[in-house]
C-alpha cells in the first residue's frame, strides 16, 4: 500500500511543482538571472530533477504545497464546527476542541509513522527523503479527510 502511495508521490512532485507554463515563460526576460539562491531555485525543473539537491528542493516544495492545503482544509473544518456549535445546546459544544486535539494527535502520528518508515535509511539521503515524501503522502491524505468531513457537515 505504501510503496503504491509512494509511488503515485512523483506524479504528484512533477504536477504540484513544475515549471511554469509557456505564457508565463513568454513574458520572462531573457537576460541572464543573477546568481543568487533565490535565482538558482527558480531555474529548477522540479518535474525532471537532476541530483539530491534539486530532489530535495523540490520535495521541501511539494510538502509546504501540502501543508499550506492541509491547513486551508482544518481551517475550513475547524470555521464550519465552530457554526455548527454555535447552534447546539451547551452540553454537545466542544467540536472545534476535538478538532484541535485530534489536528495535535494527528502531527504526533504522522511524525512518529514516517520515522517508523524512513528508519532503516536513517542517516543518509535516503533516509531523509523517505521521511518528507512520507509526510508528503500522509498530509495529502490528512487534507482528504477534512475536506471529507467539511463535505460531510454541509450536508
Amino acid at each position: 500500500m505504501r510503496t503504491l502511495r509512494l509511488a503515485g508521490l512523483s506524479v504528484f512532485l512533477m504536477a504540484a511543482v513544475s515549471a511554469p507554463d509557456a505564457q508565463t515563460q513568454e513574458n520572462t526576460p531573457k537576460s541572464k538571472p543573477e546568481n543568487t539562491r533565490q535565482d538558482a531555485q527558480s531555474d529548477i525543473d522540479c518535474g525532471y530533477p537532476l541530483n539530491n539537491s534539486e530532489r530535495t528542493y523540490c520535495a521541501e516544495k511539494a510538502l509546504k504545497a501540502a501543508q499550506a492545503d492541509m491547513i486551508a482544509a482544518y481551517d475550513r473544518l475547524h470555521a464550519k464546527l465552530t457554526e455548527i456549535d454555535a447552534d447546539l445546546p451547551e452540553h454537545l459544544k466542544g467540536s472545534p476542541a476535538a478538532l484541535e486535539e485530534a489536528q495535535k494527535a494527528w502531527t504526533v502520528y504522522s511524525d512518529k509513522d514516517c520515522t517508523a518508515y524512513s528508519f532503516p535509511f536513517r542517516g543518509g539521503t535516503r533516509g531523509q527523503e523517505l521521511y518528507r515524501n512520507c509526510l508528503i503522502v500522509l498530509t495529502m491524505k490528512r487534507t482528504e479527510d477534512l475536506d471529507a468531513t467539511v463535505e460531510d457537515y454541509s450536508n
